[in-house]
C-alpha cells in the first residue's frame, strides 16, 4: 500500500493534477507560491468534478473571501474534503485541508455560493384570467439560482395551450396551480358528439348542458332524442362517447 507521503510527492512532481483520496480530493499547487487562486481553484475542481449539474451551468463566487494564507508557502498539497449529501446549489462550506513537505499544515474553512443556471419560463405580456396562452405569450429566459425553484414550471409545453387561472403581469412565472385545461366550449352551445369504438363510428349534435374543459367529462343532450349523455371533451366544441 502506498503512503500518504509518497502519493503527495508524487502528485508535487506532475503539477496541479489531482487524485481522489479516500477522504477528499488532493491538487497539487505547481510548484509555486500558495496563492488564493489555488485554494479557489481546488474547490472549484472538486465542485465541478462531483457535481450533477451539466458542464458550464454553475458559477461559483467566495463571498467571505479566503482566509490569510503564509507568504511562500511552496509545493503545497490541497485536500478538499468531501460534504456527504452535498446538492453543490447554494451556500456550501468546504474544508480545505494543506499539506507541506509531506505534514499537515493547516486547515481552512472556505465559504462558497454556487449559483445553477437554469431555464425559466415567463409571461411575455401581461395575461388576462380565463385566456388560453399561445406560444407568443410566453419567452424562456435563463436565469441564475441559488437554491431550486419550488413548483415553476420551466417547460413551455406545459404552458402552451393551458387556460390561465389568473390575471399575471408582464414577466411572471407560472406554477401548476395557476393553469388549467382550455374551455372548449360553453354552456348551451351545439357540439359535435362521437360515438366511437374498435369497429364503427357515429357522429350527431347535442347541446351543451355545462360548460366542458378539455378532458373533462360533461353532460350533453343529444339533439336527436333529447337524452342526456356523459361524453368526453376532445376538442374545440366536440365531444367523445365510448360505445
Amino acid at each position: 500500500m502506498v503512503k500518504r507521503g509518497g502519493i503527495l510527492i508524487w502528485l508535487i512532481s506532475l503539477g496541479f493534477l489531482f487524485y481522489a483520496g479516500a477522504s477528499g480530493d488532493l491538487f497539487a499547487s505547481q510548484g509555486k507560491a500558495l496563492d488564493e487562486s489555488q485554494i479557489k481553484a481546488a474547490i472549484s475542481s472538486h465542485i465541478e468534478k462531483h457535481m450533477t449539474w451539466p458542464k458550464g451551468s454553475i458559477r461559483i463566487t467566495f463571498p467571505s473571501g479566503i482566509p490569510e494564507i503564509p507568504p511562500l508557502l511552496e509545493n503545497c498539497i490541497l485536500e478538499v474534503k468531501e460534504n456527504r449529501n452535498d446538492e453543490f446549489i447554494g451556500n456550501r462550506l468546504y474544508q480545505v485541508r494543506i499539506w507541506h513537505k509531506n505534514r499537515f499544515y493547516k486547515q481552512l474553512s472556505v465559504s462558497t455560493r454556487i449559483e445553477v443556471s437554469k431555464e425559466l419560463v415567463l409571461s411575455a405580456r401581461p395575461l388576462e384570467k380565463d385566456q388560453n396562452i399561445t406560444a407568443q405569450d410566453i419567452l424562456v429566459v435563463k436565469k441564475w439560482f441559488s437554491r431550486l425553484p419550488q413548483d415553476l414550471i420551466t417547460d413551455p409545453e406545459q404552458i402552451v395551450g393551458k387556460r390561465l387561472l389568473r390575471s399575471i403581469r408582464e414577466r411572471s412565472t407560472f406554477t401548476p396551480g395557476m393553469l388549467s385545461e382550455p374551455i372548449m366550449f360553453k354552456k348551451g352551445k351545439i357540439v359535435k358528439i362521437i360515438c366511437d369504438n374498435d369497429t364503427m363510428s357515429i357522429s350527431t349534435l347535442g347541446l351543451a348542458e355545462e360548460e366542458g374543459a378539455f378532458g373533462a367529462t360533461v353532460r350533453v343532450k343529444n339533439i336527436s332524442s333529447n337524452k342526456i349523455i356523459h361524453a368526453k371533451v376532445i376538442g374545440n366544441s366536440v365531444v367523445k362517447v365510448e360505445l
